[in-house]
């Protein structure tokens, strides 16, 4: 546990401190949201918040997988990828990474709705592709028999998740809020049936990536909050969803 919350603190850091700096960004791109009728904002206000984000997350993988109790998940992670197939941890990573290419291109140029929904639907297929899948469906039991079918239900979720978030990013620190409580409850779950699953071991991609994603929303929600510096764009709320 102690190990897992250093992670999040460390995402929590690096994301607070880089804050200002998408900031920068956003004002120097043009990334900025005007103000409309139903808008709580009451000036301009820049939407890079996303890259912090996950620059947070990226400082904090780094971290765990230099670290001796996590290197387990990483072992091997990265000549992985460079050969086409990568492991869970920088799988995720990857995958955020491209819908947060995809979120910026839409905070600075307002891209069309198709456009970002492929864009989606190809990093989805890509986590997808690289093995992170749903296999199993917390209803009754379902087992999902099919790898086809576990590939187009993976990729439909991702895709109605990272909507959602968007949908709900409306008001000062609301997704990241959500997505911080949200993730703590998983990370504090996650962390309980691990225990009983693997006794000898606690470390797990899932409570390392929930680790990343709590300290990063809590790291950006001090500059986030009413009235809101920055907001996160869909550069952020694509990558928390």
């Amino acid at each position: 546990m102690k190990v897992s919350l250093l992670v999040l603190l460390i995402a929590a850091t690096a994301t607070y401190l880089l804050t200002p700096l998408a900031r920068w960004l956003a004002l120097r791109t043009g990334a900025v949201t005007a103000v409309r009728a139903r808008d709580v904002h009451s000036v301009p206000t820049p939407r890079l918040g996303g890259v912090a984000i996950f620059a947070g997350m990226v400082v904090a993988f780094i971290f765990a997988s230099q670290v001796p109790y996590l290197r387990g998940i990483f072992e091997g992670a990265l000549s992985r990828c460079m050969e086409g197939s990568c492991n869970s941890v920088w799988t995720i990573l990857i995958g955020a990474g491209l819908v947060c290419l995809l979120g910026i291109a839409d905070d600075i140029w307002d891209l069309d709705w198709m456009i970002k929904l492929v864009g989606q639907v190809v990093a989805a297929g890509f986590v997808a592709w690289q093995g992170v899948q749903l296999i199993s469906v917390p209803i009754g039991g379902l087992t999902i028999g099919s790898a086809r079918t576990s590939m187009i239900v993976t990729v439909f979720f991702i895709v109605l998740v990272m909507n959602a978030v968007n949908f709900v990013d409306g008001l000062d620190g609301l997704a990241a809020g959500i997505v911080a409580i949200g993730g703590a409850g998983f990370f504090v779950y996650t962390y309980l049936l691990t225990q009983v699953t693997s006794p000898g071991g606690y470390a797990s991609v899932a409570i390392t990536v929930l680790a990343a994603l709590v300290g990063a929303c809590v790291g950006f929600l001090p500059h986030n909050f009413h009235p809101a510096k920055i907001f996160m764009g869909d550069s952020g709320s694509m990558v928390l969803g």
